[in-house]
């Protein structure tokens, strides 16, 4: 609540709740202050987190009803007295907000002589107590990052830290912490006098002679990153980041660097400044990892192939073809997909490799309704974890996982249909033209009489729809009113959706190939274990005994838990570690008695997969694994089949059979 609109908005709500005799609904309030209906409860909950904290009352809420202040009329009176005096109302913060205002003072006192515990409390209006609790859930922050917070005596503050760490830290504090500023006015506060239009603008042109634009998100990412970068040094040579001179070697392999190179240069003509390679370094890495708006695929081979290094590609294509043999669905020659995974993969390496976290709010739906193809996705991480020595995030996976669902969709045999009907031709025409609009698979309708149909010459059709009664017990026959009603549109869809299970279905069990993974003594079933980590620890000791993996295959394990889920849907679960902790690759089995909680999801069957992708043998026979086991966990229904063996032996048979 730093700027005077805020604080008006602020004085508006509270002069309502204390002046009403009745509720007061969001709706009135997003009316009398001008805002929606959605600012205003956002508006609300931050109030009532200052009136709590500071013994003032609380606004209570009903819900569909109203809200109301909860207050003695004391209380009321002193809310009133602090209104009337805006600067003491300010300075009545949430802990978060406070920790933001004090985290505001600290990451900005190298342009103050001075700032002590004693400046801080007076800056603040709060106690040294309450400033020294607050310091500390500064120091918490901060440590995130790497820095240390000390409180030197008589000195003041002091941030242990290098330049690159104090800039990480600044920039998520800039843009990620909650605030009512906007970016501009933060900027602003930390670096006063410089023109950020002209900053912006430094970006903005050299995106236009590029031919390429940042997604929101990475386009604020590297114009905070842009600021420090002509401000800091300038104010003190000792604020030039330092990279080490092998990792600058590598960035300027990468035209990346180039691009922030082209950024830095219009900055140092708009700033008459000078600036070294280590800062152009440091720019190319946001920029490395940083998401673009895809133009849509338009760009010419050679284009793709000047602006991705080889390794790259090979890996992407590697990728497509370890795809398209688990899923039976040949990919490629799919250039989009191609193109995509290129765009989304090496920022992901970077991202990964400098762990700038990218998050994926539809990762929970994605895991459901893609399963297939997040399935998957396992294998790419693992192919991950051979080529760059990196752990990949189950976010990631989700949105590498939607490239390949697109494939998947736009590889899909288009579906044929006969219309066996007894109406008239502007009925039929009416029945297929709403059918095509409700199924864009839905390549061909055929329309037949119901006299002049029969079902032996159509045996290559894929559904046979009818608006009357066919005395024939084929699956494919799918009766419709003449209305096509909502009834009628879903009775479509179960049978395409039953289509294409059916085209995907591999049929067979394991490939003999696959047969030497599995060993009944690594196979246990209905185990009485409710932690995950024992559960974890007891199979993989069990590993350790008979020689399969080293000692330390435990801890990879767990680390790969840390790092990422490996819950994959239907109360299953993939752990797996480092494949060069591995002597001899084996699947381990095991089926719980009870489910455990695993990272967010409730478990019963755990794969763990003990695989090594390190030459073509191997490569081929996780893949052939991979193509059954995902038909074998794909639904409740099967995966109870596993659910139900009482013995090792009995399991055993069923996978090698």
């Amino acid at each position: 609540m730093n700027d005077k609109k805020s604080m008006y908005y602020t004085q508006v709500i509270l002069k309502s709740l204390i002046e009403s005799s009745d509720m007061v609904t969001t709706e009135q309030l997003a009316e009398e202050v001008g805002l929606s209906e959605k600012t205003i409860r956002t508006k609300v909950e931050s109030i009532n987190n200052i009136l709590i904290e500071n013994n003032l009352g609380i606004i209570c809420k009903k819900r569909r009803i109203g809200i109301w202040l909860e207050a003695t009329e004391e209380q009321k009176l002193q809310i009133q007295r602090l209104l009337i005096n805006q600067n003491s109302f300010e300075h009545l913060h949430s802990d978060q907000s406070r920790m933001f205002t004090a985290l505001k003072y600290i990451l900005s006192f190298s342009k103050n002589n001075r700032l002590t515990t004693n400046k801080l409390s007076e800056e603040m209006f709060l106690s040294i107590p309450t400033t020294l609790k607050i310091i500390n859930d500064c120091k918490d922050w901060l440590n995130l990052f790497d820095i240390q917070l000390k409180i030197i005596r008589n000195k003041g503050f002091e941030l242990k830290c290098n330049e690159s760490q104090y800039r990480i830290a600044l920039k998520h504090f800039v843009l990620k912490l909650v605030s009512d500023e906007s970016i501009d006015s933060r900027l602003k506060y930390f670096m006063p006098g410089l023109d950020l239009e002209k900053v912006k603008k430094c970006i903005l042109v050299t995106e236009k002679e590029w031919g390429i634009e940042f997604a929101e998100e990475s386009f604020n990412e590297i114009y905070a990153f842009l600021c420090m970068s002509i401000v800091r040094p300038s104010v003190n040579e000792k604020f030039h980041v330092e990279i080490p001179v092998n990792e600058l070697r590598m960035l300027q392999a990468y035209n990346e660097y180039s691009f922030a190179e082209a950024i830095l240069k219009k900055a140092e003509i708009e700033f008459n400044s000078k600036i070294n390679a280590y800062e152009i370094g440091f720019l190319s890495i946001p920029i490395l990892c940083s998401k673009m708006i895809d133009p849509g695929y338009n760009v010419a081979a050679e284009d793709i192939i000047r602006r991705y290094d080889q390794t790259l590609q090979d890996f992407v294509k590697k990728i497509i073809k370890v795809v398209s043999e688990v899923l039976n669905r040949d990919l490629t020659h799919d250039d989009v997909l191609f193109h995509g995974l290129l765009m989304h993969i090496k920022p992901a390496i970077f991202r990964l490799r400098y762990e700038r976290s990218q998050s994926n709010t539809l990762k929970g739906y994605i895991k459901n309704e893609f399963k297939h193809a997040f399935r998957v996705s396992w294998l790419i991480s693992v192919l991950f974890e051979e080529h760059f020595d990196l752990r990949v995030t189950e976010d990631e996976l989700s949105y590498i996982t939607l490239y390949i669902q697109s494939a998947l969709e736009r590889n899909e045999k288009p579906v044929e249909i006969v219309l066996v009907t007894r109406t008239s031709m502007g009925v039929n025409q009416m029945l297929c033209d709403k059918i095509k609009r409700a199924f864009v698979q839905i390549a061909t309708i055929k329309v037949v009489s119901v006299h002049d149909f029969k079902i032996e010459n159509y045996w290559n059709t894929d559904l046979i729809i009818t608006t009357q009664f066919i005395l024939n017990k084929d699956n494919r026959v799918v009766e419709i009113d003449e209305l096509l009603s909502d009834n009628s549109i879903k009775k479509i869809r179960y049978a395409i959706d039953n289509l294409k299970r059916d085209q995907n279905q591999i049929v067979g069990k394991f490939d003999l190939v696959c047969h030497s993974l599995f060993d009944p003594e690594l196979i246990y079933t209905h185990l009485d274990i409710s932690d995950k980590t024992k559960l974890l620890k007891f199979l993989c000791d069990n590993l350790v005994k008979k020689g399969f993996v080293t000692k330390k295959y435990y801890q990879t394990v767990m680390e790969r838990e840390y790092a990422t889920p490996t819950s994959i849907g239907n109360m299953v679960a993939i752990p797996h570690g480092d494949q060069n902790e591995i002597n001899e690759a084996k699947i381990v089995i095991a089926t719980l008695k009870e489910p455990i909680v695993w990272d967010t999801e409730q478990v019963d069957v755990i794969f763990l997969l003990v695989v090594k992708m390190t030459n073509e043998f191997e490569i081929k026979r996780t893949q052939l694994f991979y193509k059954q086991y995902i038909n074998l966990v794909n639904t409740d229904k099967e995966v109870n089949i596993l659910r139900s063996f009482d013995s090792p032996l009995e399991f055993y048979k069923f996978l090698v059979k």
